[in-house]
């Protein structure tokens, strides 16, 4: 299964690529006209080739320069969508907080004659994300599996492994 990467993680990308792309298309642009303008004699023959090199090299970095602009352009559209999909994760936890009784999952985890302490690690784990993700899904619904699974991941730690007041 992919990792989830957040729309914020993924603007932040976009957004340093555009930086790059733009910074190197540009610098590169402008050298080129230096060179075909003869600023900075590369050429000692204005043949063919200085033509030649120049066009190529130029579209070239004409390329990066649009390829730049359209990095950025997406950045702020991944940027809206982070908020947005902030705001959903700020939902998810409070209603998470407010309607999942650790013991109660706990209780609805274990089979008949079963116990806690009877279960590996892994096994608690497993069970009690399963729980947790089935009432998730109840309310909210329609969710992306990979949200899912890093929102369920991240609360679990929160609320298990790093909840002093919870010793299971």
């Amino acid at each position: 299964m992919p990792q989830y990467q957040s729309s914020e993680a993924k603007a932040e990308d976009n957004r340093s690529s555009a930086y790059t792309l733009l910074a190197v298309g540009g610098v590169g642009f402008i050298v080129v006209l230096l060179i075909f303008f003869n600023v900075i004699p590369v050429y000692r023959n204005a043949g063919i080739t200085k033509y030649l090199v120049c066009g190529v090299m130029g579209a070239m970095f004409v390329l990066f320069i649009v390829f730049g602009i359209v990095s950025m352009r997406d950045s702020k559209t991944l940027m809206v969508k982070a908020k947005s999909e902030n705001s959903l994760r700020s939902e998810m936890a409070r209603w998470c907080q407010e309607n999942l009784d650790l013991a109660a999952i706990d209780v609805e985890i274990l089979d008949e004659g079963e116990t806690l302490v009877a279960l590996s690690d892994a096994e608690r784990y497993y069970r009690r994300t399963e729980r947790i993700r089935a009432a998730i899904n109840d309310k909210f619904m329609n969710l992306d599996e990979a949200f899912m699974d890093d929102f369920v991941d991240g609360y679990y730690q929160e609320m298990y492994e790093n909840n002093s007041d919870y010793g299971g």
